[in-house]
Protein backbone atom coordinates (compact mmCIF):
# COMPACT_ATOMS: atom_id res chain seq x y z
CA UNK A 1 0.00 0.00 0.00
CA UNK A 2 1.55 3.23 -1.10
CA UNK A 3 1.33 6.60 0.68
CA UNK A 4 -0.53 9.35 -1.13
CA UNK A 5 1.76 11.99 -2.63
CA UNK A 6 1.74 15.40 -1.00
CA UNK A 7 0.55 18.26 -3.14
CA UNK A 8 3.31 20.85 -3.37
CA UNK A 9 2.33 24.50 -3.50
CA UNK A 10 2.54 26.13 -6.88
CA UNK A 11 5.68 28.25 -7.14
CA UNK A 12 6.28 30.52 -10.04
CA UNK A 13 9.66 29.82 -11.64
CA UNK A 14 10.41 33.48 -12.18
CA UNK A 15 9.43 36.33 -9.90
CA UNK A 16 9.54 39.79 -11.40
CA UNK A 17 10.69 42.51 -9.06
CA UNK A 18 9.73 46.07 -9.57
CA UNK A 19 12.78 48.28 -9.78
CA UNK A 20 12.94 52.01 -9.52
CA UNK A 21 13.68 53.67 -12.83
CA UNK A 22 17.12 55.18 -12.99
CA UNK A 23 17.26 58.92 -13.00
CA UNK A 24 18.59 60.34 -16.19
CA UNK A 25 19.40 63.80 -17.40
CA UNK A 26 21.17 66.73 -15.75
CA UNK A 27 21.27 67.48 -12.04
CA UNK A 28 18.76 70.31 -11.76
CA UNK A 29 19.79 71.31 -8.25
CA UNK A 30 23.47 71.42 -9.18
CA UNK A 31 22.75 73.41 -12.32
CA UNK A 32 20.66 75.95 -10.40
CA UNK A 33 23.38 76.20 -7.78
CA UNK A 34 25.97 77.00 -10.45
CA UNK A 35 23.79 79.47 -12.35
CA UNK A 36 22.76 81.40 -9.24
CA UNK A 37 26.38 81.55 -8.13
CA UNK A 38 27.52 83.02 -11.45
CA UNK A 39 24.66 85.55 -11.53
CA UNK A 40 25.31 86.62 -7.94
CA UNK A 41 29.07 86.84 -8.50
CA UNK A 42 28.61 89.00 -11.58
CA UNK A 43 26.25 91.39 -9.78
CA UNK A 44 28.46 91.69 -6.69
CA UNK A 45 31.57 92.24 -8.80
CA UNK A 46 29.93 94.97 -10.87
CA UNK A 47 28.62 96.74 -7.76
CA UNK A 48 32.03 96.67 -6.06
CA UNK A 49 33.82 97.92 -9.16
CA UNK A 50 31.27 100.71 -9.46
CA UNK A 51 31.72 101.58 -5.78
CA UNK A 52 35.48 101.85 -6.33
CA UNK A 53 34.91 104.31 -9.16
CA UNK A 54 32.47 106.26 -6.99
CA UNK A 55 35.02 106.56 -4.20
CA UNK A 56 37.58 108.01 -6.60
CA UNK A 57 34.99 110.54 -7.78
CA UNK A 58 34.23 111.59 -4.20
CA UNK A 59 37.90 112.19 -3.39
CA UNK A 60 38.32 114.29 -6.53
CA UNK A 61 37.49 117.99 -6.59
CA UNK A 62 34.11 119.10 -7.84
CA UNK A 63 32.18 116.47 -5.86
CA UNK A 64 29.63 119.01 -4.63
CA UNK A 65 28.76 120.04 -8.20
CA UNK A 66 27.82 116.44 -9.10
CA UNK A 67 25.88 115.61 -5.94
CA UNK A 68 22.65 114.69 -7.74
CA UNK A 69 24.48 112.37 -10.09
CA UNK A 70 26.22 110.77 -7.10
CA UNK A 71 22.88 109.93 -5.51
CA UNK A 72 21.73 108.20 -8.68
CA UNK A 73 24.94 106.18 -8.78
CA UNK A 74 24.49 105.12 -5.14
CA UNK A 75 20.95 103.90 -5.85
CA UNK A 76 22.08 101.90 -8.89
CA UNK A 77 25.02 100.34 -7.04
CA UNK A 78 22.85 99.52 -4.04
CA UNK A 79 20.28 97.78 -6.24
CA UNK A 80 22.99 95.73 -8.00
CA UNK A 81 24.57 94.72 -4.69
CA UNK A 82 21.36 93.64 -2.99
CA UNK A 83 20.29 91.75 -6.09
CA UNK A 84 23.58 89.84 -6.13
CA UNK A 85 23.40 89.33 -2.36
CA UNK A 86 19.90 87.87 -2.53
CA UNK A 87 20.77 85.50 -5.38
CA UNK A 88 23.92 84.49 -3.53
CA UNK A 89 21.87 83.71 -0.43
CA UNK A 90 19.64 81.42 -2.48
CA UNK A 91 22.67 79.73 -4.05
CA UNK A 92 24.37 79.04 -0.71
CA UNK A 93 21.46 78.43 1.65
CA UNK A 94 18.82 77.24 -0.81
CA UNK A 95 20.83 75.05 -3.21
CA UNK A 96 23.72 74.17 -0.87
CA UNK A 97 26.53 75.60 -2.99
CA UNK A 98 29.84 74.61 -1.40
CA UNK A 99 32.15 76.61 -3.68
CA UNK A 100 30.54 80.02 -3.39
CA UNK A 101 31.23 80.42 0.37
CA UNK A 102 34.95 80.15 -0.37
CA UNK A 103 34.65 82.89 -3.01
CA UNK A 104 32.63 85.05 -0.61
CA UNK A 105 35.36 84.74 2.03
CA UNK A 106 37.90 85.95 -0.54
CA UNK A 107 35.62 88.87 -1.41
CA UNK A 108 35.25 89.63 2.31
CA UNK A 109 39.01 89.96 2.74
CA UNK A 110 39.17 92.11 -0.41
CA UNK A 111 36.41 94.32 1.01
CA UNK A 112 38.29 94.60 4.31
CA UNK A 113 41.46 95.61 2.44
CA UNK A 114 39.48 98.27 0.55
CA UNK A 115 37.99 99.61 3.80
CA UNK A 116 41.45 99.70 5.38
CA UNK A 117 42.94 101.65 2.47
CA UNK A 118 39.93 103.98 2.49
CA UNK A 119 40.35 104.53 6.23
CA UNK A 120 44.03 105.45 5.76
CA UNK A 121 43.10 107.86 2.97
CA UNK A 122 40.47 109.49 5.19
CA UNK A 123 43.05 109.85 7.98
CA UNK A 124 45.31 111.62 5.48
CA UNK A 125 42.50 114.02 4.51
CA UNK A 126 41.71 114.72 8.16
CA UNK A 127 45.36 115.44 8.89
CA UNK A 128 45.58 117.92 6.02
CA UNK A 129 42.36 119.62 7.24
CA UNK A 130 41.53 120.50 3.64
CA UNK A 131 37.89 119.38 3.54
CA UNK A 132 34.43 120.82 4.11
CA UNK A 133 31.40 119.41 5.95
CA UNK A 134 30.03 117.78 2.80
CA UNK A 135 33.23 115.87 2.15
CA UNK A 136 33.51 114.88 5.82
CA UNK A 137 30.07 113.23 5.83
CA UNK A 138 30.93 111.58 2.53
CA UNK A 139 34.07 110.11 4.11
CA UNK A 140 32.11 108.81 7.10
CA UNK A 141 29.37 107.31 4.94
CA UNK A 142 31.93 105.62 2.70
CA UNK A 143 33.53 103.95 5.70
CA UNK A 144 30.16 102.85 7.08
CA UNK A 145 29.14 101.63 3.62
CA UNK A 146 32.28 99.51 3.31
CA UNK A 147 31.66 97.94 6.73
CA UNK A 148 28.02 97.35 5.80
CA UNK A 149 29.08 95.45 2.67
CA UNK A 150 31.49 93.40 4.79
CA UNK A 151 28.70 92.49 7.22
CA UNK A 152 26.37 91.53 4.36
CA UNK A 153 29.02 89.22 2.93
CA UNK A 154 29.52 87.82 6.43
CA UNK A 155 25.82 86.90 6.64
CA UNK A 156 25.97 84.92 3.40
CA UNK A 157 28.25 82.26 4.89
CA UNK A 158 27.11 80.08 7.76
CA UNK A 159 29.32 79.91 10.87
CA UNK A 160 31.42 82.82 9.65
CA UNK A 161 33.56 84.66 12.22
CA UNK A 162 34.07 88.42 12.00
CA UNK A 163 36.69 88.68 14.75
CA UNK A 164 39.76 88.29 12.50
CA UNK A 165 38.45 91.14 10.34
CA UNK A 166 38.39 93.51 13.31
CA UNK A 167 42.12 93.28 14.03
CA UNK A 168 43.36 95.33 11.01
CA UNK A 169 40.72 97.99 11.70
CA UNK A 170 41.82 98.25 15.32
CA UNK A 171 45.45 98.69 14.21
CA UNK A 172 44.47 101.48 11.82
CA UNK A 173 42.38 103.12 14.56
CA UNK A 174 45.43 103.22 16.84
CA UNK A 175 47.36 104.72 13.93
CA UNK A 176 44.72 107.42 13.63
CA UNK A 177 45.05 108.18 17.35
CA UNK A 178 48.79 108.72 16.89
CA UNK A 179 48.08 111.02 13.93
CA UNK A 180 45.57 113.02 15.98
CA UNK A 181 48.04 113.50 18.84
CA UNK A 182 50.82 114.51 16.47
CA UNK A 183 48.59 116.91 14.49
CA UNK A 184 47.20 118.81 17.47
CA UNK A 185 50.21 118.68 19.80
CA UNK A 186 53.39 118.66 17.73
CA UNK A 187 52.40 120.88 14.77
CA UNK A 188 51.80 124.62 14.62
CA UNK A 189 48.44 126.34 14.16
CA UNK A 190 46.05 123.36 13.88
CA UNK A 191 42.37 124.12 13.37
CA UNK A 192 40.83 123.12 16.70
CA UNK A 193 37.29 122.97 15.31
CA UNK A 194 38.26 120.11 13.02
CA UNK A 195 39.20 117.99 16.00
CA UNK A 196 35.52 117.09 16.23
CA UNK A 197 35.75 115.40 12.83
CA UNK A 198 38.82 113.42 13.85
CA UNK A 199 37.17 112.25 17.06
CA UNK A 200 33.94 111.32 15.25
CA UNK A 201 35.70 109.08 12.73
CA UNK A 202 37.89 107.56 15.45
CA UNK A 203 35.03 106.78 17.85
CA UNK A 204 32.83 105.28 15.12
CA UNK A 205 35.55 103.04 13.72
CA UNK A 206 36.96 101.93 17.08
CA UNK A 207 33.46 101.16 18.36
CA UNK A 208 32.49 99.06 15.35
CA UNK A 209 35.82 97.25 15.43
CA UNK A 210 35.39 96.50 19.14
CA UNK A 211 31.88 95.13 18.56
CA UNK A 212 33.21 92.86 15.82
CA UNK A 213 36.01 91.66 18.08
CA UNK A 214 33.78 91.07 21.11
CA UNK A 215 31.53 88.73 19.11
CA UNK A 216 28.52 89.32 21.36
CA UNK A 217 25.97 88.08 18.85
CA UNK A 218 24.35 91.30 17.63
CA UNK A 219 23.79 89.73 14.19
CA UNK A 220 22.61 86.39 15.60
CA UNK A 221 18.85 87.19 15.38
CA UNK A 222 19.17 88.16 11.71
CA UNK A 223 21.29 85.11 10.92
CA UNK A 224 18.81 82.91 12.79
CA UNK A 225 15.93 84.35 10.79
CA UNK A 226 17.71 83.58 7.53
CA UNK A 227 18.41 80.03 8.72
CA UNK A 228 14.77 79.50 9.66
CA UNK A 229 13.57 80.68 6.25
CA UNK A 230 15.73 78.23 4.33
CA UNK A 231 15.27 75.39 6.82
CA UNK A 232 11.50 75.66 6.41
CA UNK A 233 11.91 75.57 2.64
CA UNK A 234 14.06 72.44 2.94
CA UNK A 235 11.39 70.71 5.07
CA UNK A 236 8.70 71.54 2.52
CA UNK A 237 10.84 70.19 -0.31
CA UNK A 238 11.46 66.94 1.56
CA UNK A 239 7.72 66.49 2.05
CA UNK A 240 7.18 66.85 -1.66
CA UNK A 241 5.32 70.14 -1.49
CA UNK A 242 5.99 73.16 -3.61
CA UNK A 243 7.91 76.05 -2.16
Amino acid sequence: MTEPQKVLPHVQPFVERKTQPKKSGVDTRGMLSLVTMLVSLAALTMSMMGATRLIFDIFNDGFANRLEGMLVKIVVLGFAFFFGWGIGLVSIRGFGNLVYPIIIKIYSWACLAAVGLLYIKVIQKLYMQAYDSLHFWAYLLMLLGGLFVLICLHLLVEEHDLRPYAIPLLVISVLQLFVIVYRYVFTDNPNGWMLLGDFTIFIVMISLSALMLMHIGILSPLRGQLNRIFNEDAVLNNNGNEV
